[in-house]
């Protein structure tokens, strides 16, 4: 009888022990760092082709003119030079002495993350010598949502020779 007391003494004692652990249990608070990196992402086009008519450019040529046809009455002697065969009468700018500026809206765009400032900047990568005044639109905000700015440049109307101006440049967004 002995034994018995003692077996179903030791196993009402178990129970007690199994559930000891929870009341000597201990909590520790943990801080997790999670760091980001700074990043800077740029959109932009690589080609884009930009097709003047006749009658957009010719009263940028001459403020006579109103239509692609147009017909300028002009006594004055004109001298050419023969070159392979025809002449080439050299046209003058005749719209004000101004020249037409050329503004590409939203061409480029911006995401950044861990940057309290930015500051773009462009470079003229040896653009038609047609192409003056290159100007950026200075986006230097932050921010994830994508925000999108413009390329600006001048046609020099004196300077055209051909059937085409190339403009080319650099965009470079840098965060601080």
């Amino acid at each position: 009888m002995k034994y018995l007391k003692r077996t179903a003494l030791t196993f009402g004692l178990l129970p007690a022990f199994l559930a000891a652990p929870a009341i000597n249990a201990a909590s520790l608070d943990v801080d997790v760092d999670i760091e980001l990196p700074n990043v800077v992402i740029l959109y932009g086009y690589t080609d884009i082709d930009l097709t003047m008519t006749a009658d957009q450019f010719g009263p940028l040529l001459d403020s006579n003119c109103t239509t692609d046809d147009c017909s300028v009455a002009d006594t004055a002697a004109q001298s050419g030079v023969l070159n392979n065969g025809s002449v080439d009468l050299a046209f003058t700018n005749n719209a004000a002495g101004t020249n037409p500026t050329i503004t590409l809206n939203n061409s480029w765009g911006v995401r950044s993350f861990g940057y309290a400032s930015l500051q773009p900047s462009i470079v003229d990568n040896g653009s038609d010598s047609a192409v003056g005044g290159l100007a950026i639109e200075q986006i230097t905000t932050p921010s994830a949502s994508l925000q999108t700015g413009s390329v600006s440049f001048d046609l020099d109307l004196s300077q055209i020779t051909t059937d085409s101006v190339r403009a080319s440049y650099t965009i470079t967004v840098v965060g601080s």
